[in-house]
């Protein structure tokens, strides 16, 4: 296959992947790695799709592929570490983070995906570390706000728990998780009206 061929199937999967047309962008992209097996990028982003999928063990095949081909990128490791965390196979996916970090210690999302599978193993000192750096390097990606927040939760530090899922909700208004957990916190802090109605939105939100 040509090369010009061969980048059209790529920008046609990414472009399917950013509308969320998980199906369609697996046959693109699957098609890509059959013809171009060698180019790291193309598994990322077959894994990627997978992942969304929760097609888990596919993603941890591409996923391992992708840094087989491109051990220097630190994305191939975030990708590997989110597959890993899925698979509750969390000091695994604790290596992964790590070496992307190592590799790009500026990107939030390996700081908080390592947050929460320190979250995973209860050493909470090192996973709140590790939020609050996400949140230094992006204040307006959610996940360090909800690691944070379950860590206050899981240390009875209630407001502070409160104050970080009132920020996710503010960060992902349309995420029912974030609503159940700040409706869990407000329950606990017996604020049961506000509580229901944080609830009620999580509901609203899965029909």
């Amino acid at each position: 296959m040509a090369s010009d061929e061969r980048w059209e199937l790529f920008d046609e999967g990414l472009n399917l992947l950013r509308q969320g047309r998980w199906v369609e962008a697996e046959k693109v992209l699957k098609k890509l790695v059959t013809v171009d097996p060698d180019t790291s990028p193309n598994w990322m982003a077959l894994g990627r799709c997978q992942l969304a999928q929760q097609k888990l063990d596919d993603a941890e095949i591409s996923a391992r592929k992708s840094v087989e081909l491109g051990e220097s990128m630190a994305q191939n490791w975030n990708l590997l570490g989110c597959v890993l965390k899925s698979k509750s196979s969390f000091s695994e996916a604790e290596s992964a983070f790590r070496k992307s970090l190592e590799l790009n210690p500026k990107d939030a999302t390996s700081w908080s995906g390592l947050s929460t599978v320190l979250i995973g193993l209860n050493r909470n000192s090192d996973a709140e570390e590790a939020a609050n750096k996400s949140i230094e390097m992006y204040p307006a990606f959610f996940e360090g706000w909800m690691a944070l927040g379950i860590i206050h939760l899981k240390q009875g530090q209630l407001e502070e728990s409160e104050k970080s899922f009132r920020k996710l909700v503010e960060l992902s208004p349309n995420m029912p998780e974030a609503f159940d957990y700040l409706g869990m916190v407000l329950n606990a802090q017996g604020k049961h009206d506000e509580a229901s109605a944080a609830k009620a939105r999580a509901r609203t939100l899965r029909q």
